[in-house]
Formats: structure tokens, C-alpha cells, sequence
């Protein structure tokens, strides 16, 4: 849908008040969201991480408010039923449904409540919550593909011992043939 005015300037504390007089939770600010070449062009960092066990890019987007997913890395089971409204950087707005994933980023790490939608630009964009690192600081340390599986570990960890064949008797020279040669 299609916003007309600055709606930015009607959130107050995390809600929209509507005509009806209810309020909606909404989400603003989000520029991963917007059109994937604008958002291109602001150079916002994207690094490998995981959702569950599934290898993702996720970007860290310092000026939205939550963090976004995208709707097809989500199962049912995470969904919760809830929904937000998400303003986009472009003056759209999306209803999406929240669900809380288990993320493991440079930028973030742990259980967290994100908003699904089907067009995001990137798999996970990481903004402004409790916990998220700086696009500056990310803690590469959980970067996919750095990490040591159990059965590498259990491989490297086990030791095979020297193995010395018998031979009897001497098959090359001995000292004195050397010294002659």
C-alpha cells in the first residue's frame, strides 16, 4: 500500500494510531526494505551468518528499528500470529507477521522476535535492537564456515601412533660400505 504524507511523524511509542482510534504496532525506518538499488547504493554491510542451521546474508541496517526476515526461512512453527505494520523507506507500508528465529550473526546472536516478508533484499537485516553490534564492530567469530564441526574436532583430536616396520637384518649398507662410497 501506498503512503500518502509522512506517516513516520504519527508513531508514537512503537504504535500508529488509526481513524478507528485503535492503535497498530509498527516498525520504521527501513531502508533494506525500500528499492533493492537504492538500497544497494547505501553500501549497508552484509556478512554470511544462520538461521537454525540454514546459512543466510544478513545485513545490519543501522536506521531501521527490528530485524526482518525473509517469509520462505521461517517455519510455521516459528510464526507467532502477531503482526506489524513495516514502514519502508520508500513510503510503502506491509503488514508482516512476527515470528522469533534463532539467529547466530556477527551483527546479532540468539532468540529474537523479527517481522517476515517475502521481498526482502537480504535473507536477515539486523537494525537497531537490544544487543546488535555496530556494522563497524561485528563479532566475526560466528561467521559460517570459520566454525570446526564435532566430527572435524573428534578427527583432528585423535592421535595415530608412529608405526615402525620389523626388519630383520640391515637391507641397506652398513658404515663401513658407507665410508667407501
Amino acid at each position: 500500500m501506498e503512503v500518502t504524507g509522512d506517516l513516520q511523524s504519527e508513531v508514537e511509542d512503537g504504535m500508529l494510531k488509526l481513524a478507528s482510534g485503535k492503535s497498530v504496532p509498527v516498525m520504521t525506518n527501513c531502508a533494506a526494505l525500500g528499492d533493492p538499488e537504492k538500497t544497494r547504493s547505501l553500501g549497508l554491510p552484509v556478512l554470511k551468518g544462520e538461521i537454525g542451521d540454514r546459512e543466510v546474508d544478513v545485513m545490519r541496517d543501522t536506521g531501521c528499528e527490528g530485524v526482518v526476515v525473509r517469509k520462505q526461512l521461517v517455519d510455521a512453527s516459528q510464526l507467532s500470529g502477531e503482526c506489524c505494520l513495516l514502514l519502508r523507506i520508500d513510503n510503502t507500508a506491509l503488514l508482516a507477521e512476527k515470528a522469533v528465529i534463532s539467529l547466530r550473526t556477527p551483527f546479532l546472536s540468539g532468540e529474537v522476535k523479527a517481522l517476515c516478508i517475502p521481498d526482502a533484499i537480504c535473507d536477515v537485516i539486523v537494525g537497531n535492537v537490544e544487543g546488535a553490534r555496530s556494522s563497524e564492530d561485528p563479532d566475526m567469530s560466528v561467521m559460517v564456515g570459520a566454525a570446526t564441526t564435532r566430527a572435524q574436532a573428534k578427527r583432528e583430536a585423535e592421535t595415530k601412533p608412529l608405526w615402525v616396520p620389523d626388519i630383520e637384518g640391515h637391507v641397506g649398507v652398513d658404515r663401513e660400505q658407507l665410508i667407501k662410497l
